[in-house]
């Protein structure tokens, strides 16, 4: 569920994605007592109140992330159709689209267009389409048809280990309207057919059953990387960043 990184569509953005994630995973395990802090699994945390204020609340409908404990409004068939367009409206979202497009470029693998300043100019388009076709399917059209929802909803507490399993996890476990847990349908299918649509703009030498097999596969890890910077990267931001005077 796109979230921070979500829903990288190639082995080339999979680097960062999971570049990232370590990271924060390396932060989280240096931070003193944090491990201590979280090992009873199940153990609530308290919510802070004014995060369900109206204005709270409706601020935080187009949010990929949910936290535990928050109040937040359903979305509606048309407002899951228009949750891919404010993913793409994150000054985030186009971390990944640059990163891949440049790695690709650097090693000049699929999509093949050279290695000339025109050919990184055309994979950072192919680029740009791969992430919003797969956006648009996994987090728009089919949570919409399904009746599923496309934002990640935290764990926020337990172990790293058992929080990090539970983000991956969501890769193929989904939240549905209801409120329960399915199979991720909008996910698995959506990022199975952004990638075979990459034969209908991806150059000859690259438009083939092999690479939309690859593209696919590395997408749901990718996927995964995403959901784990949305688990963890609240942490360590408000271990580093938290405001002048906020308690912990």
């Amino acid at each position: 569920n796109t979230r921070g990184s979500k829903g990288a569509s190639h082995p080339m953005r999979l680097r960062p994605t999971f570049l990232g994630a370590g990271f924060l995973l390396l932060a989280l395990s240096g931070m003193p007592g944090f491990s201590q802090q979280n090992v009873v699994p199940d153990a609530p945390k308290p919510v802070d109140p004014s995060v369900n204020t109206p204005a709270a609340v409706q601020k935080r409908k187009w949010s990929g992330v949910v936290e535990p404990g928050e109040t937040i409004p359903s979305l509606s068939t048309t407002s899951k159709l228009l949750f891919p367009l404010h993913e793409e409206l994150t000054w985030t979202a186009w971390f990944p689209t640059f990163f891949s497009s440049g790695w690709e470029q650097l090693r000049d693998t699929a999509p093949r267009y050279g290695v000339d300043s025109g050919a990184y100019g055309q994979r950072l388009g192919a680029a740009a389409i791969r992430d919003l076709s797969m956006r648009t399917f996994s987090d728009g059209v089919l949570p919409a048809l399904l009746h599923e929802d496309p934002r990640y909803y935290r764990k926020a507490d337990g172990t790293i280990v058992h929080r990090g399993l539970y983000a991956a996890s969501r890769v193929f476990v989904g939240q549905r309207d209801s409120g329960a847990t399915s199979f991720n349908t909008s996910v698995i299918l959506g990022h199975g057919m952004a990638s075979a649509l990459t034969m209908a703009y991806y150059p000859d030498k690259s438009s083939n059953t092999s690479t939309v097999f690859t593209t696919f596969g590395f997408s749901l890890l990718g996927e995964a990387g995403g959901d784990l910077w949305s688990e963890f990267w609240p942490d360590v931001r408000d271990k580093f960043f938290r405001r002048h005077g906020e308690q912990p």
